[in-house]
């Protein structure tokens, strides 16, 4: 039996890819913290940062997920203009609503910079 929040956080992702966020159930206090951003607080920011990665992602990929507790995580592969980017993200979600989402990647691809071939 899956955890009850692992729906939620991969609707999280879905979001991003069909670029619609009007159904993402985001606390009021919510915060976001990003390799890409400062630190985001409350609804209006929080969706400001995620319609600009949506609006230079292709597509995603739901690579894995699992949680404990109020705490959800996902792995992921986004496809953008500058490349795929694998990354996690981690979700506090609390009676339904996603309280905190920390996102964990290379940011290069979306900066214009190369990865590192290894």
């Amino acid at each position: 039996m899956s955890h009850p929040n692992v729906a939620l956080a991969r609707d999280f992702l879905a979001a991003l890819v069909s670029k619609d966020f009007s159904s993402l159930p985001l606390a009021a206090d919510v915060v976001m913290e990003s390799p890409i951003s400062p630190r985001l607080s409350g609804v209006d920011s929080v969706l400001e940062f995620l319609e600009g990665l949506a609006s230079v992602t292709k597509s995603a990929r739901l690579v894995d997920s699992f949680g404990e507790g109020d705490k959800i995580a996902i792995e992921f592969e986004l496809e953008t203009a500058g490349g795929v980017i694998a990354g996690f993200e981690c979700l506090e979600i609390i009676n339904g609503r996603i309280k905190r989402v920390r996102p964990y990647f290379d940011a290069r691809p979306l900066l214009g910079g190369d990865p590192i071939a290894v």
